[in-house]
């Protein structure tokens, strides 16, 4: 079995590749031909605390489910690209560390491959969104880009040359863990700690107490009625159990609350500075945005972000540099994936 650096570049004709975006929530697997076209899906849910084994089956099982609603066979089946939320070396296949599956040390290349029984690439999950984005979506022909993936947490990606940069220690494009506030309260020093959805939820959280007219409370009293509704052998939530999404917080930015536009507002800004430095350093001329919170806000996010990187870059003329939307947004991580192979 070839190691997935010698896979090679050009897939037979009348096969197809599985790309697979593993997330700590949701595995997304689809079946792509040599042209980038999805032939068949598969979404499950990961069920990371049942144990690594468990969700590497979840994997397998949900890529042969994707192969019957492509209804291709087995066969076929040429190679799979898995896009996962760790730091991940590549060249060995393991995921080195993933806290939201707890993870550590996990030969996924390998367990994947003995039971496909085919050659497994193996990458971060934002690198394979930047590289989706780069071989068919916003970026499509770019040799030079920063993804951001603005969703639970915060995540990066960079392509540079042409290429996929991961640096000497296979860590690069950590953009979530670029620290904003030095000194700052253990939870409030990065980008991931304020940009997130997580942070976005636990800022307004913290602040809706004084913020009584808030639309927010309507909105957590919804959630609640309609989960009461349709969990009704379940003991009904409190107002603070239920969590703040993306399109919660998107519908309040809508509706023009004070509250949720300070707090998105200047998390934006601060995620503009924070490329800002990054562009600055490397001269990189496109950035694509993309995660759950970019989709759920939309242009007016990727202006406000915008609009804190011109502040921040330099020299002026970086001012001028493309700032995209994600064109595949859910799709990125997993079409990347399987655009490794």
């Amino acid at each position: 079995m070839k190691p997935a650096r010698d896979i090679p570049k050009d897939i037979p004709t009348g096969m197809v590749v599985a790309g697979v975006d593993l997330g700590g929530t949701n595995i997304q697997v689809g079946i792509v031909n040599a042209e980038g076209k999805v032939l068949g899906r598969c979404k499950r849910k990961t069920k990371a605390t049942e144990g690594r084994d468990a969700v590497v089956k979840r994997i397998v099982e949900g890529i042969w489910r994707a192969l019957d609603d492509a209804k291709i066979p087995r066969d076929r089946l040429f190679a799979a690209g898995v896009g996962a939320p760790a730091v991940v070396d590549s060249l060995k296949g393991t995921v080195v560390k993933a806290g939201n599956l707890g993870w550590e040390d996990v030969p996924l290349r390998e367990l994947l491959s003995q039971q496909l029984r085919v050659p497994v690439a193996l990458d971060n999950d934002v690198n394979c969104a930047a590289w989706g984005e780069v071989q068919l979506g916003a970026a499509r022909g770019r040799g030079h880009v920063l993804a951001v993936w603005v969703g639970t947490g915060v995540g990066g990606g960079l392509v540079l040359d042409g290429a996929i940069w991961r640096g000497p220690r296979l860590t690069a494009g950590e953009i979530g863990y670029v620290v904003l506030f030095p000194g700052g309260q253990p939870g409030m020093m990065t980008v991931e700690d304020i940009c997130s959805r997580t942070g976005l939820a636990n800022a307004l959280r913290r602040l809706m107490p004084a913020h009584p007219d808030s639309a927010l409370h309507r909105l957590v009293a919804e959630k609640i009625a309609e989960k009461a509704i349709l969990e009704k052998d379940r003991p009904a939530e409190r107002a603070g159990d239920v969590a703040l999404s993306s399109s919660m917080i998107a519908k309040a930015y809508e509706k023009d609350d004070e509250l949720t536009r300070k707090v998105v507002d200047r998390s934006a800004d601060l995620l503009g500075g924070a490329i800002a430095n990054i562009v600055t350093m490397l001269s990189i001329d496109t950035v694509v945005l993309g995660g759950g919170v970019t989709e759920a806000l939309g242009e007016a996010y990727v202006a406000k972000v915008r609009r804190g990187f011109e502040r921040a870059v330099f020299p002026a003329s970086l001012r001028k540099i493309e700032f995209l939307a994600s064109t595949l947004n859910d799709d990125a991580g997993m079409l990347g994936a399987a655009m490794l192979v």
